[in-house]
């Protein structure tokens, strides 16, 4: 019996992990992760949400602004072509930042002397990543449907602020935080780097992130404040 349970345990660790499974069990999925990390699979879903994301973009108050603004001054856009050049312009984005990404998280696991592969953070970064752009495609769905801002699901959505604390209130956001604390837990599972080093580096990446939300977020305001 013993040793039906343990082959049985051992098949389940060894199968595929599913990006649908990662978003109510995270941990199994990173065990198998562990032996078999995908990875064709959860980019194409990923991409074809980005790609949808970017053409609901298009649709929220803030693009049809700046579209009106380029009419006004003479300037015509096909919307057509905006969406497909904003799809193509976003899928060859999320590639590019998620290797790289993908990297840092490559070598904080070594630094942090865990044991893994770089294709074992590629696929961990895919699924994280899953989860942070279904919240993308909320809060872009929800701006263009409801004619509101693009932040329903983060803190400044209740607060409103403007400028660099608008920036930092956007960045404390349910999808964004849920990502990092997977990121934390997929770190201890796939990589074996401790529990405490990689609550440390989450930490950081979200002081981080929050910093050039805050940055971008006061030179947003300034360029408003110059006609710009």
């Amino acid at each position: 019996m013993s040793t039906e349970v343990n082959v049985s345990s051992e098949v389940q660790e060894k199968g595929k992990p599913s990006i649908f499974g990662f978003i109510t069990s995270p941990v199994v999925q990173f065990e198998k992760m562990k032996s078999n990390p995908i990875i064709w699979g959860p980019l194409l879903l990923i991409l074809i949400l980005t790609a949808a994301t970017t053409i609901l973009a298009v649709y929220t108050p803030q693009a049809q602004e700046a579209l009106q603004q380029q009419k006004e001054a003479g300037i015509e856009v096909n919307s057509t072509f905006s969406m497909i050049g904003g799809a193509i312009g976003g899928v060859i984005a999320v590639v590019a930042t998620l290797a790289f990404t993908s990297l840092i998280l490559f070598l904080i696991a070594k630094l942090g002397t865990g044991k893994t592969t770089y294709r074992q953070m590629f696929s961990l970064n895919l699924f994280v990543t899953f989860i942070t752009t279904i919240g993308q495609l909320i809060n872009t769905g929800v701006a263009a449907l409801a004619h509101t801002s693009a932040n329903v699901t983060s803190l400044n959505g209740m607060v409103g602020a403007k400028g660099a604390m608008g920036g930092v209130f956007n960045s404390i956001e349910i999808f964004s935080i849920w990502g990092l604390i997977l990121t934390a837990v997929g770190l201890q599972k796939v990589a074996n780097v401790s529990k405490a080093a990689s609550i440390i580096t989450v930490i950081i990446l979200f002081i981080l992130g929050a910093a050039i939300s805050g940055v971008g977020g006061a030179a947003s305001e300034a360029l408003k404040g110059a006609g710009l």
